[in-house]
């Protein structure tokens, strides 16, 4: 048999239709393992995720559409991206109105948009007042002024910013640094006449449980001079 000789750019192109069949296959092969092992996991997170989603309304929280604006508002805020809020629901705990939901964005990353899942949970106070953000994370907040409190230890796990440090120091007195030192999960932003508690992770029923009494008494602890003194006007939107 007299073999065949083929020129050397076909043969470098053969070589490397070969070589991008092999990745793909082997690229095929990887997504499905991945799917094969990592379907049941997720179905079984999603099963948790549906259980402790369900059940708000008896606990006396209901839908709320009309409520969702100010809540996404708030979202916004906290998250510092535009998005959409999902499951608005209203209720009352110890005479304060209560609205949450979950809040979703997407990032946009150099190839692809990262979708981004979070919480909002919010307690009203009777006025409007400046804002200010109390978090576990380093802030970026340009038009804000970081703040440092008298507390070491406070300072430490918080990061505070308001837009004057007399305000933030009239809402910090020591009893609420010590309620927050004590409720460690708690990040929260004062927006309009909310409190607002936030979180990068999906709304639950559980979760509203937890956070709902730490943030009523965060709303307690704001001094009333705080409320009449520094109370402002509702934004207009």
């Amino acid at each position: 048999m007299i073999g065949l000789a083929l020129p050397g750019w076909l043969e470098a192109v053969l070589e490397l239709l070969f070589g991008v069949a092999f990745f793909l296959g082997f690229a095929a092969f990887v997504g499905w393992l991945i799917l094969r092992i990592g379907s049941p996991w997720l179905d079984r997170s999603n099963a948790m995720l549906a259980r402790d989603q369900a059940g708000a309304d008896r606990y006396g929280w209901l839908p709320d559409p009309a409520g969702a604006a100010m809540l996404r508002w708030a979202g916004s805020r906290c998250f510092r991206h535009d998005g959409k809020l999902y499951r608005p629901l209203t209720g009352e705990y110890q005479g304060r109105r209560i609205r949450m939901g979950e809040y979703v964005y997407f990032v946009r990353s150099r190839y692809y948009p990262t979708k981004n899942v979070g919480h909002v949970i919010a307690i009203e106070l009777p006025v409007h007042l400046p804002e200010l953000v109390v978090s576990r994370q380093p802030l970026l907040e340009p038009e804000l002024l970081s703040f440092d409190a008298e507390s070491e230890a406070f300072n430490r796990q918080y990061y505070v910013a308001s837009p004057a440090h007399r305000y933030t120091s009239a809402v910090l007195h020591p009893r609420m640094m010590e309620c927050l030192l004590a409720h460690p999960e708690l990040s929260f932003r004062i927006i309009g006449n909310q409190v607002v508690a936030y979180a990068p992770t999906p709304w639950t029923v559980p979760q509203t449980l937890a956070t709902v009494p730490a943030l009523s008494r965060v709303a307690d602890l704001i001094p009333p001079f705080v409320l009449k003194d520094f109370a402002v006007a509702p934004p207009v939107r």
